[in-house]
């Protein structure tokens, strides 16, 4: 039996509202200006003044020409969103949010005791052995499991000979691993793009830095030129944080989908020849017809 068309359907259905989404909340992403950062540039209408000193607290040490007096700034965290703007940060909380979501589907769909369940190899095994092979095929529809898709494949085939039978299973598992190698690639797609995004950032803050210091006359307002600076950094320090976890996930699941494949392709070979030589067994011995003797009639 072959329910490549269902699979492939439900396959289909199942990406197509993920990928949707995500492509939306980009779209919104890239839809917000970058921030600007943590000040504003002064406008002519009123000029950046100089900052006036505090008045010192009576019994407070007087601070020195090279010392700071700490204020309790905001953390670490606060000031990254703060620098970044909105914009950039829901742009890349977005694609942190897609990355998480794709390593939790691929963790899923990848489990190997979920592409070969032990019980669906025993169950087949014993119900061959008693040449049941009709509840074989039956048991084989039931399962969801990638095993169970490329022995319901290969099982028609053994008609032909072990080798059409074992080509079929190979291309429903390679169907299997077609499709998810579209997914991890999405993975390389996030890990290529976040250092990029983390460059326009960069550029975008440097520019601005770099305008303000060409167009100011005489006096340079230091916290808007700092927030500028520190625009481009965070960005960058963004794209950098996206980019590295995308890149490790896409190594580990790329390794695991090999791993996956070769394992189910051997387990179903191995049962494919274990039931071409039951079947074969059971066209050389056919059970034997019993006779019945018909009663003597008594003289």
């Amino acid at each position: 039996m072959d329910n490549q068309g269902p699979c492939r359907m439900a396959a289909g259905h199942g990406f197509g509202w993920f990928f949707s989404i995500r492509a939306f909340l980009l779209m919104l992403g890239l839809c917000f200006a970058p921030g600007a950062g943590m000040a504003q540039e002064p406008s002519p209408e009123n000029p950046a003044q100089p900052p006036v000193a505090e008045a010192a607290t009576p019994g407070a040490p007087a601070s020195g020409p090279g010392e700071t007096v700490d204020k309790g700034g905001k953390s670490f965290i606060a000031h990254a969103f703060e620098s970044a703007g909105v914009g950039w940060s829901l742009l890349m909380g977005v694609i942190s949010i897609s990355m998480v979501a794709l390593s939790v589907f691929l963790l899923m769909e990848l489990r190997l005791s979920a592409a070969t369940p032990s019980d669906l190899v025993e169950e087949f095994s014993r119900q061959v052995n008693a040449r049941q092979f009709s509840q074989a095929q039956s048991l084989l529809a039931e399962n969801p499991s990638l095993l169970a898709r490329a022995l319901s494949a290969g099982l028609p085939k053994l008609q032909y000979g072990l080798d059409e039978a074992a080509e079929a299973t190979n291309r429903k598992v390679e169907e299997f691993r077609a499709g998810k190698e579209l997914v991890i690639s999405f993975m390389a797609v996030i890990g290529q793009l976040g250092p990029l995004l983390g460059l326009v950032g960069t550029v975008y803050g440097m520019i601005n830095s770099f305008q303000k210091l060409g167009t100011s006359s005489g006096n340079v307002d230091t916290k808007s030129l700092a927030g500028d600076i520190s625009h481009a950094l965070v960005v960058t320090l963004m794209g950098v944080g996206v980019a590295v976890p995308a890149i490790f996930f896409f190594t580990f699941f790329s390794k695991r989908l090999i791993q996956l494949t070769v394992e189910v392709n051997n387990t179903a070979m191995d049962l494919l020849t274990h039931v071409f030589g039951v079947m074969r067994k059971a066209a050389a011995n056919p059970p034997v017809p019993t006779v019945t003797q018909p009663p003597t009639a008594s003289r």
